[in-house]
């Protein structure tokens, strides 16, 4: 995994938007074709030069006018971004929500592998998802720390989202993809939280989609 103190974030995040990209090409079968820049330029609207600059990070695994092999960039991103081995996450919502987002984030499509579910309601506790069993979220402080996850899918009820961010961060995991919404969030002193405000970005869409007026 790279040291990333000295990459922008902006060049972190495409490189898993390439990542991902090759990723899905290769589960479709295309893993024995050559890729170039330009093709990741234009499959993922960003400029060309670009491309090749985020590429230059993880070294030379492509060749000038041919390109670069699907497997082997693959590879090289995923051992770049630590995502060489299924990496493990934590989800924290209802059973629902949970199975919800087994359909969603299938995790042997994504890379990611959950280590252990946790939902705020009771009656969820002992429900078996896939092959893990839902425990309550007080229990998250007491996750096992030698599972090394550092990164929590949230989708629990508003209510619950501030509780649940000062518990994953007193159990070690500082990074969270925040699907609930909520405007305003108490959180903790280090934690990374990306988070995706539906309704809010619903209303901004609606906003510029408005169908312009005629002229009287």
């Amino acid at each position: 995994m790279a040291d990333f103190d000295y990459i922008p974030q902006a060049t972190v995040y495409r490189l898993s938007l390439y990542h991902c990209y090759i990723g899905e090409m290769i589960r479709a079968g295309e893993d024995e074709k050559n890729v170039t820049s330009r093709v990741l330029a234009d499959e993922l609207d960003i400029r060309e030069e670009t491309v090749r600059r985020d590429l230059s990070y993880i070294g030379g695994v492509g060749r000038r006018g041919v390109g670069y092999s699907m497997g082997t960039l693959f590879e090289a991103l995923s051992e770049f971004l630590g995502l060489y081995d299924e990496y493990p996450i934590v989800r924290v919502g209802s059973a629902q929500m949970l199975r919800a987002l087994e359909v969603v984030f299938p995790p042997d499509a994504y890379g990611v592998r959950p280590v252990a579910y946790f939902s705020e309601q009771p009656e969820d506790v002992g429900t078996v998802i896939g092959e893990l069993e839902v425990r309550h979220v007080t229990e998250i402080p007491q996750h096992d720390k030698d599972l090394d996850v550092r990164v929590a899918l949230v989708a629990c009820s508003q209510p619950w989202i501030d509780p649940v961010l000062e518990m994953l961060s007193e159990a070690g995991i500082n990074g969270v993809l925040l699907l609930t919404p909520k405007v305003k969030l108490d959180r903790p002193e280090g934690m990374n939280v990306r988070h995706v405000r539906m309704p809010c970005d619903i209303k901004s869409l609606a906003c510029g989609c408005k169908i312009p007026v005629a002229a009287v």
